[in-house]
């Protein structure tokens, strides 16, 4: 029992840090990107030349840790700042447009495990070569084909986020629970239960299943931070109004208070699920963590 607390507290000390720094380094990054210190409001022939100057002087004091440690104290207080893209909380903005990207996600990623979890048992069970041809084949072409890609064509055929989202996340995951399935068979436990005459669906659900939870428990953990990073720009590219299209015109106009937070939010998601899946493993059967 100390040893599972020691083990959460590292876990929630290490996923501390790595928020700490995945935001510090979005605003450096952004802050020093090419043309981070051009303002579209300084094209505007109206103003005068010492509003233009004006301008520059308050971007100019936009340094990343000096806004970031400002950041960070506002946001204690609950607070994550103002866009200066959109003129309204950052707090806000991402409250009307997470409820979005979470459906739009959870149902790409129920769709994404379940055609590779029918397909793989399908593969394992029947051993058909036919239908490991054809899964491959799928999976191979999905896997090749980048994520704009995906969601252009979702767009045309007039298909929502998820199932582009859906589209990204099979071809990452039919191949390794597959692997662990087709693995499990192997197994020397597995090997006496056939031989002692158990069916086939018996010793898979019994005995291979079991044996690839903890694998595919970890690949569900990676997964779902892989669906919210491809949720970017697919709702971009189909001006779906989630945080993945939030995020894209903030990136385009600059907006560190908006950028910051949604990185801060999905390194959040990204820790969160990773830490939710080593909890789930360190609960199976047999488990060393």
């Amino acid at each position: 029992m100390k040893n599972s607390r020691l083990r959460i507290a590292g876990a929630i000390g290490r996923a501390a840090v790595i928020l700490l720094i995945s935001g510090l380094l979005g605003a450096t990054m952004v802050r020093y990107a090419p043309g981070s210190d051009l303002d579209e409001q300084e094209l505007d022939p109206r103003l005068s030349q010492q509003s233009v100057e004006s301008l520059r002087r308050e971007r100019a004091h936009d340094h990343p840790i000096q806004f970031y440690f400002k950041y960070l104290a506002g946001l204690l207080h609950g607070d994550a700042g103002k866009s200066a893209l959109f003129g309204q909380p950052v707090s806000e903005l991402i409250a009307e447009r997470l409820p979005v990207t979470v459906r739009s996600v959870a149902a790409g990623l129920a769709a994404g495990w379940c055609a590779a979890v029918v397909l793989a048992a399908a593969n394992v069970l029947w051993r058909r070569v036919a239908v490991l041809l054809l899964s491959t084949l799928l999976s191979g072409t999905l896997v090749s084909a980048p994520a704009a890609l995906v969601a252009i064509a979702c767009l045309l055929l007039d298909l929502p986020p998820s199932y582009a989202i859906a589209a990204v996340v099979f071809p990452r995951v039919f191949p390794h629970v597959y692997g662990q399935l087709r693995a499990g068979l192997d197994n020397p436990y597995v090997i006496m239960a056939r031989a002692r005459g158990l069916s086939v669906l018996r010793v898979f659900f019994w005995h291979v299943v079991p044996g690839a939870l903890g694998p595919v428990i970890a690949l569900a953990g990676v997964s779902i931070a892989f669906a919210f990073g491809t949720s970017i720009p697919v709702e971009a590219l189909a001006d779906s109004p989630g945080v993945g299209q939030l995020a894209w015109r903030a990136a385009l106009a600059r907006d560190l208070p908006v950028l910051v937070s949604v990185t801060l939010l999905l390194t959040a998601l990204t820790v969160a699920a990773n830490l939710l899946s080593e909890l789930a493993i360190a609960r199976l059967p047999g488990s060393k963590l």
